[in-house]
């Protein structure tokens, strides 16, 4: 760890306030307060290399026109020492950043990054610190990142009057998805007197009454360092943070009082029942798809210990299949799975907990309510035992422990944890040392029936309860349209001439603002010789267990364990195929041996930090013609619990019982509804793995596995009676014998090195009881296609489109592959980018080149705009062949790839990684050569590949949209090729 004496640095202008050892994360903890300003400041000083800056404010908004989204949209559109028009996209490419982005949350906004590289992170830091106190925020910014008013055609007064703008289609998006809507609703209704009462994203609706000068004066209010939370993390010297956040920042301002605080909400004198309707497409069917949702105001945000036992209180009521809450919930048949958001929140100033079944009918509201309250009604009288309490706190004390961090760094989970207690009531040390409430608990538990008392108080007994349900309304998408033109009818009546003049030349000015070519010298930038040359090597040795040979890879756990097992799956028989996904999903949720559904639960609560089983497809580095289809089991444990661990995977792999039909129905009902939930968010993954799959048979697999095929597979097995599940029951039996045996299963173990020898032992015990079939089989698969330019169009209850084109070119050990990396972060970044986000006012425009698939994509995210940005995507291929970009460009495009590829994963994923590379055969030999090709493309190379690969196959590629039906129907006009299938 940094030492400790690096405290007595700390410049004069800052006060060290306290200083906390947390041993069990091998960190410190410094809280310090700015002398003049009163601005506050977090380090967490440990060894990791990933260091993290933010800085927060609290944020209340007063109205849901989403001023507090769109300023920080328009505060990274150029500052006072940076004064280009994007300078946050600017800097993604000009840096080695592991993570660059900023959060608009309810009551606070947030602007972080983190980097590896010492000199990066300084020059991210002033980009930063420029952008949130000193922001230009000139209305051309806000009006492309906010929103605006322009002719359809902007250059012609006559056309019709429309609103654009990035967060206006980014919220109409937003607020078209059930489950974002329903926890805006939730809020709206349970605060009705506190700034949770407003959508701080922004209602499409509201968000055209905001002003350029009400953005400004809300800048001027909030971004003030009296309002500021600072948090930096890493072994990175805090006084050197300190001085910059001095010099460039704190200086230069005066203390004052800013009115942020957010008040305690009015508490009910009775329960609220309220519906909301969210949009659906005419054509679907009505019938359960209601979301009611019972959500209760609890303890303020300051009561650390109340924080700590409502945590593990939804932990017992929803924790696991087996917890009475959800068990009852799903027994009940009402829905198909429980509501997002289910469980306890205290990131608000007054925490709550929520609890409902998706999946379910509107009149069945109150009886969904009345079976919630009964429910907990039985398990206040009948309490939970020791050990069902013991195994909660497990749990906790293992999700507390474990260094996270493969889809955000760690660092930023740390933030989060800490961050609503800071802001509220300056506590950001409780959420992190749980035991002396953990302590305190235990003494409560013996006292008397802690929990049965805190479902009482809190819940059964509170009358600040709202009941809310979610109905689908395939009305409301065509209301809120004509509202929408009413108003903008409303506004073109009072236009004058001149009026309509200055719109076309707002627009004009804007659009030449956005092509203009900037000097963007001001922007710190770092060299090709920056980035390590080396590939790193990752430590590794393989234990002889038994018949086996298991890779070991030693890393920095924290006292965890993480076992995977890979089975090939390319030998089950070929009508077993398409439920393969259905198996995996299934296989950890069910009942095993002699334990049924709930004892394998208690089971996986008490002794891990869970198990899971999933469909992987790992890429031939030389061939587009083959992959490894695979099976993953893996699991996790605390050290001292790893026999335990092996045991349940054993059972698991040995002994899975799919007899209990009624659990089948349950289970695939959940994950019907989780595809439901997953595909507005990332409708561009969906709709590019579609078209992936008419060019290479590993990317068909993908989609039969895990794409739109699949969900739509699992609607129609969702439609069958748990006594129609016979049938299905047999085929998980037969791919459970072909799979799960030890003849070709590939083991690996990622722990600390001090730990090799208690988990070689219980591996040993694992793999000595998988059962042998004598046979070894194929790891491969092999299947040769033929591209096909196919057109397709997926509908669903969407108010945007999500745009992909995809084209096949070379495997990872081709020469191109590299070039063909570099070529998709230039696209984005120079050319994408501008056209489709900011002069389109869709959310994202992208393009990924897929070294090991062998797939090149362009994508657009949350698009109003689905034929433009085809043309766009054909513009781009003749921008590369104009060479319209020199070696800084290039220069950027490499540093963005190496920021991606360099990105630090936690110690398990680091395991896991490699042994997935191991298996493919990515050496560490293979991956210095790919990252030597990298750091030597040359403008000939990308030339070349955009178009041998790219311009030369347009007539191979395939176009693949994800919409709602009239917008698809609408640009089937134009693409009468388009082939419209409703999901």
């Amino acid at each position: 760890m940094t030492d400790p004496n690096s405290t007595k640095a700390i410049p004069a202008a800052f006060t060290l306030v306290s200083t906390t050892a947390l041993p069990e994360l091998n960190a410190t903890l410094l809280q310090l307060r700015h002398n003049v300003t009163g601005a506050r400041l977090v380090h967490i000083e440990n060894e990791d290399p990933n260091n993290l800056f933010a800085v927060a404010f609290k944020t209340p908004p007063s109205d849901s026109t989403g001023v507090a989204h769109i300023l920080e949209h328009t505060a990274l559109c150029g500052s006072k020492n940076f004064p280009v028009r994007d300078p946050f996209f600017t800097m993604l490419k000009r840096s080695l950043n592991t993570f660059m982005n900023a959060f608009t949350s309810s009551d606070w906004t947030c602007y972080p990054f983190s980097s590896q590289n010492h000199k990066d992170f300084y020059n991210l830091l002033d980009i930063y610190l420029d952008a949130a106190f000193f922001p230009l925020l000139r209305e051309r910014d806000f009006a492309q990142e906010g929103h605006r008013l322009e002719f359809a055609q902007s250059d012609d007064p006559t056309s019709a009057l429309t609103f654009k703008g990035v967060v206006f289609n980014e919220m109409k998006g937003a607020m078209a998805d059930p489950s974002s809507l329903l926890s805006r609703r939730t809020t709206r209704h349970l605060y009705p007197t506190t700034c949770y009462h407003h959508n701080s994203g922004g209602e499409p609706e509201d968000i055209p009454d905001l002003s350029w000068q009400q953005l400004r004066d809300y800048h001027a209010e909030f971004y003030h360092p009296s309002n500021a939370c600072f948090f930096t993390y890493g072994n990175f010297p805090l006084a050197n943070h300190l001085e910059v956040i001095e010099e460039k920042v704190l200086s230069q301002f005066q203390a004052r009082e800013v009115n942020s605080e957010v008040p305690q909400e009015q508490r009910f004198t009775a329960p609220l029942t309220v519906k909301e309707p969210f949009p659906i497409d005419k054509q679907e069917e009505l019938t359960g798809k209601s979301m009611v949702h019972l959500s209760w105001l609890c303890s303020d945000i300051s009561d650390s210990f109340a924080r700590l036992s409502l945590t593990l209180l939804s932990q017992l009521l929803l924790g696991n299949p087996a917890s009475p809450l959800y068990k009852a919930l799903l027994d009940s048949g009402l829905g198909t799975n429980l509501t997002p958001g289910c469980g306890y929140h205290d990131d608000y100033r007054s925490t709550c907990f929520a609890v409902g079944l998706q999946g379910a009918d509107e009149e069945n509201a109150e009886q969904i309510e009345q079976l919630v309250l009964e429910t907990l009604e039985k398990i206040a009288d009948d309490g939970f035992s020791r050990e069902r309490i013991d195994a909660a706190i497990h749990r906790l004390e293992l999700a507390n422990r474990e260094v996270s961090g493969d889809s955000y760094p760690y660092a930023i989970m740390m933030m989060m944890r800490i961050l609503g207690p800071w802001l509220h009531c300056d506590d950001p040390i409780s959420p992190l040392q749980l035991d002396e409430n953990l302590t305190r608990l235990r003494q409560e538990l013996d006292n008397g029936p802690f929990f049965e008392n805190l479902i009482r108080s809190w819940l059964l007994d509170n009358p600040h309860r709202v009941n809310l349900c979610l109905h689908p309304d395939p009305t409301l998408t065509k209301k809120m349209e004509e509202k929408e033109q009413q108003r903008l009818k409303d506004i073109e009546a009072t236009l004058t001439d001149n009026d309509r003049q200055h719109l076309v030349d707002q627009a004009q000015t804007l659009q030449q603002a956005q092509e203009e070519k900037e000097d963007v010298s001001c922007l710190p930038s770092l060299e090709l010789s920056d980035i390590d040359p080396k590939e790193p090597e990752v430590a590794s040795e393989t234990l002889t267990v038994g018949d086996h040979e298991v890779s070991f890879y030693p890393q920095p756990t924290n006292g965890l364990a993480y076992f995977n097992l890979y089975f090939p799956v390319s030998g089950v028989d070929a009508e077993l195929h398409p439920y393969l996904p259905l198996f995996s999903s299934l296989l950890t949720q069910i009942g095993a041996g002699k334990y049924s559904y709930l004892e394998m639960a208690e089971r996986i609560e008490a002794g891990t930090g869970g198990i899971r089983a999933s469909l992987e497809i790992l890429d031939d580095i030389a061939s587009l013609d083959q992959y490894q289809p695979l099976l993953r089991l893996r699991g996790k444990a605390l050290t001292r619990n790893v026999d335990k661990l092996a045991a349940i995977l054993a059972d698991v792999a040995t002994s899975a019982d799919f007899s209990d039909l009624e659990r089948l129905a349950t289970v695939i009902g959940q994950i019907k509804t989780s595809w439901e939930n997953a595909i507005p968010g990332s409708g561009h993954s969906y709709a590019a793995r579609a078209a992936a799959g008419h060019l290479t048979a590993a990317g068909q697999c993908r989609e039969q596995w895990s794409g739109l095929t699949q969900f739509k597979q699992i609607k129609e097995i969702a439609k069958l009676k748990a006594d129609q599940l016979a049938d299905l029951a047999g085929k998980m039996q037969q791919i459970a014998k072909q799979v799960l045996h030890n003849d070709s299963v590939r083991a690996a173990i990622t722990a600390e090195q001090g730990d090799v020898e208690t988990n070689r032992n219980a591996m040993q015990r694992l793999l000595e009881q998988l059962p042998g079939l004598n046979r070894q089989d194929a790891m491969t698969t092999a299947a040769t296609m033929t591209p096909q330019a196919v057109q397709l169009g997926w509908a669903t209850s969407i108010p945007v489109s999500y745009v992909t084109r995809v084209f096949r070119t070379v495997p990872l050990v081709h020469e191109d592959a590299a070039p063909l990396k570099i070529l998709a972060a230039l696209l984005k970044a120079n050319f994408l980018h501008r056209e489709i986000r900011e002069k389109g006012g869709a959310y994202g425009g992208m393009a990924n080149s897929s070294s090991e698939g062998g797939l090149f994509s362009m994508l657009s995210y949350r698009d109003p705009q689905l034929l433009r940005t085809l043309d766009v995507y054909e513009q781009a291929l003749q921008w590369v062949q104009s060479g319209d970009f020199d070696q800084d460009k290039i220069k950027e495009a490499v540093l963005a790839v190496f920021s991606a590829i360099d990105r630090p994963l936690s110690p398990g994923g680091v395991g896991a990684h490699e042994f997935a590379n191991a298996l493919q055969g990515i050496t560490l030999e293979i991956r210095q050569q790919f990252r030597q090709r990298l750091l030597a493309v040359t403008k000939e190379q990308l030339i070349a590949v955009a178009q041998i690969y790219l311009e030369n196959k347009l007539a191979q590629s395939p176009v693949s949209i994800l919409s709602n039906d009239e917008i698809l129907r609408k640009a089937q006009e134009q693409l009468p090729d388009l082939k419209i299938v409703r999901l």
